[in-house]
């Protein structure tokens, strides 16, 4: 028997927060658990280990939670976040000073942030990594940050990120002494749990006996693939979270969208583009995962639990069973 054309079957999630990574597992389960598992080639023993797999998570993800520690990693993290939009802000809004200077200093200052602008909602350890590159290239440039008056929102910047750090250490280490995997190791484990089943159901559908048979785990593979593509855009959505306010309205207009002199009494704006509208992340990272707040997690995504954010395909690769 021929096989049939590759048919495509959603893929590990590896770019979603640990949150969403552990529901969107979940999520295949119970599709996958309602179809004969006779005709998956599926053993109880597989899919046992693939739930274990995804409790696992779970519960390290209420530990995450739970920590007493999140509340002031959340906080500190909102103060470092607000710290790095006034920096931004206030070099865009020299770009359009009087003083030659000052728009000097701000065309050169503004071409260092540009690859740093929207870091704020990167994965926790991710933006920690970034500020310090931050901090280091803008310090090449003392006559410029002296010009702006910068030099003490730098040295805040920069004791903010390392309270932070010493912070997210110690959250850490309470989670390995709960004696529970990092995010990061059951997430592995997981995604090679799926890696096995994965295989069995593009196998089943390429080498169905009946043509009823291929028809049901094709439906089944394409509701896996569907399921994808929405948790894909949940995690994207919560990359970049927009604040409406009642009339739907942005709170907050960019400062491409002000002109010089608007709001002279109030603190500069950001200035960021949303990732994806041209403000480009250092190493091409992918942010934030933190959607709602950021809370930080053991895996470094800012949701509760929420893991280290990669590259997210644009579509799901095909998974070929493993000889």
């Amino acid at each position: 028997m021929s096989l049939q054309q590759k048919t495509k079957i959603g893929d590990h999630g590896a770019s979603f927060n640990n949150v969403l990574h552990m529901q969107y597992h979940r999520a295949m389960y119970t599709q996958v658990t309602a179809v004969d598992k006779q005709k998956l080639h599926l053993t109880d023993e597989l899919l046992k280990e693939w739930k274990r797999c995804i409790d696992m998570e779970e519960e390290i993800n209420r530990a995450v939670v739970a920590s007493l520690l999140s509340k002031r990693l959340n906080e500190k993290d909102g103060e470092r976040d607000d710290t790095l939009s006034f920096l931004f802000g206030v070099i865009q809004h020299h770009k359009y000073s009087a003083d030659p200077t000052e728009r000097g200093a701000a065309e050169a200052l503004g071409m260092i942030i540009k690859p740093y602008k929207g870091i704020q909602r990167e994965p926790l350890e991710e933006e920690s990594g970034h500020i310090y590159g931050l901090l280091h290239d803008l310090e090449k440039q003392p006559a410029e940050l002296m010009a702006l008056s910068l030099d003490a929102t730098l040295t805040r910047l920069r004791t903010l990120n390392d309270e932070f750090a010493k912070l997210f250490l110690q959250r850490r280490q309470d989670v390995v002494a709960s004696k529970l995997p990092t995010s990061r190791v059951a997430r592995q484990q997981t995604d090679a749990v799926w890696d096995k089943i994965a295989g069995l159901i593009y196998a089943s559908q390429q080498l169905s006996a009946t043509d009823a048979d291929r028809a049901l785990i094709t439906t089944l593979i394409d509701n896996l693939n569907q399921t994808f593509a929405d948790y894909r855009t949940m995690n994207k959505q919560s990359i970049v979270p927009k604040k409406k306010d009642k009339d739907g309205k942005d709170k907050k207009p960019s400062d491409g969208d002000k002109k010089p002199g608007d709001d002279k009494d109030k603190k500069p704006s950001e200035g960021d583009k949303k990732p994806g509208d041209g403000g480009k992340k250092p190493d091409g990272g992918d942010k934030k995962p933190s959607d709602d707040g950021k809370k930080p997690d053991d895996g470094g995504g800012k949701n509760p639990g929420g893991g280290s954010a990669g590259p997210i395909p644009s579509d799901p690769l095909p998974m070929v069973p493993k000889e």
